[in-house]
């Protein structure tokens, strides 16, 4: 009787009892919230993402009122503490009674809430992490967006074998809290793509833990001559990733002949203001739709006509963007398909992404929501889809010139 009621217990967890709940829904008021650290080690990055998710909320107010609804939005604080972020969800959740949690930040809030987000049902859309257990397993509440560092993991590998035409990697990892999770689950990526291109030689020599508050990188600089690699990926946050850069050009390494890869959450252009051209020829992820394509050209003028700041937007406010954007989406299938707007309906709305092979309407590319179960890892599984981009005399360019963005993205599978 235990094991049945284990067994059960398991798969109320992962799909927890949606109500048809009609909670933050105040005549054609729709609340949402989340938490973000607006202050602390990290704020600049919180304030970034909140700028971008309330000049959405200002567009969706003022242009879009889809369904005749109006959004409010509590945007709360929690200074990079994850269990202030838990505090904060419950109140979220069982005070103010948002309707959905929608652009969080941080990946130990993010993981510190995730099991009593689980349990209550209500949607979650976007997390600014790419932590396997917001897809794997599956909720079918919770909806991430920006992509899994396991998979860009893939894409590393993928890229510098298929495109680099490289072969002996070395990955040096920031093993501090609340980055080494991210950085084990790339590394899980990287190395899946070297057993399958081994026939082309790939392989993963060596993985160098550092930490952000050593005081002296050049050890760890030492370490990656002696190994001689081909390439070197770097998974490692803000200024971590910079002082290891520094660090490398310091002793001596020519990083156009041992080029350098990095993830995509350091692609915001502050990097070049942070660090001159120590940035350049820097490989680094990305995944919004570039600056070339139509979808951001209308982005960028519907930002500059409701944006509270004159300068354009940076990669932080971009992803609080895609976040309203894609609620947005789903909120808009939600009102055409369905008589009610409840958590229910709004699910089975988001799992209509996948239809004509993913949602591609807006900053997103390809994003595929399926028909939750717990037999299929992908029925929640984020964007699948990323390229690069190359720090060129102190800006960004493209990693290669393409004509449609089917050529520019590399797939993870």
């Amino acid at each position: 009787m235990k094991k049945i009621y284990s067994v059960l217990s398991s798969f109320l967890f992962l799909f927890p009892v949606l109500s048809g709940a009609q909670q933050g829904i105040e005549g054609k008021t729709l609340k949402v919230g989340s938490f973000l650290p607006l202050s602390g080690p990290v704020a600049f990055i919180g304030r970034g993402v909140r700028q971008g998710m309330d000049t959405f909320i200002k567009y969706f107010n003022q242009e879009l009122k889809t369904g005749g609804y109006t959004l409010e939005s509590y945007f709360l604080d929690d200074g990079y503490d994850s269990v202030k972020s838990l505090s904060i969800v419950r109140d979220l959740t069982e005070n103010k009674k948002v309707f959905a949690l929608v652009g969080a930040v941080g990946t130990p809030g993010i993981l510190g809430s995730l099991d009593y987000i689980r349990r209550t049902g209500m949607p979650f859309v976007y997390q600014g992490s790419g932590v396997t257990p917001l897809h794997n397993p599956p909720s079918r509440n919770i909806f991430p967006v920006q992509p899994s560092y396991e998979a860009e993991g893939r894409v590393f590998g993928n890229f510098i074998v298929n495109h680099l035409k490289l072969q002996k990697v070395v990955y040096v990892f920031q093993r501090d809290i609340g980055v080494v999770e991210a950085a084990e689950g790339a590394l899980r990526g990287l190395y899946e793509m070297a057993g399958r291109y081994r026939g082309k030689g790939l392989q993963v020599v060596s993985s160098i833990p550092f930490s952000s508050t050593d005081a002296d990188l050049s050890p760890v600089v030492h370490r990656i001559k002696q190994l001689g690699p081909d390439a070197v990926v770097v998974f490692a946050f803000g200024e971590a990733v910079l002082e290891l850069v520094k660090a490398a050009r310091q002793g001596g390494m020519n990083l156009k002949q041992t080029p350098f890869i990095t993830t995509y959450a350091n692609s915001d252009p502050i990097f070049f203001r942070m660090a001159g051209g120590v940035w350049n020829d820097i490989y680094v992820g990305a995944w919004v739709k570039p600056a070339e394509s139509e979808s951001y050209e209308n982005f960028v003028r519907i930002w500059k006509k409701h944006a509270d700041v004159s300068r354009g937007p940076s990669f932080y406010n971009i992803a609080g963007w895609m976040a309203m954007e894609v609620f947005a989406e789903g909120l808009a299938r939600t009102v055409k398909n369905f008589p009610e707007l409840n958590w229910r309906n709004f699910i089975a709305a988001m799992e209509t992404f996948h239809e004509d092979g993913g949602w591609s309407g807006g900053l997103s590319y390809k994003l595929s929501y399926t028909r939750c179960n717990g037999y299929d890892q992908k029925c929640r599984y984020p964007q699948n889809y990323q390229y690069f981009i190359v720090g060129v005399e102190g800006r960004y360019q493209l990693y290669k010139k393409t004509a449609n963005l089917n050529e520019l993205y590399i797939s993870a599978d």
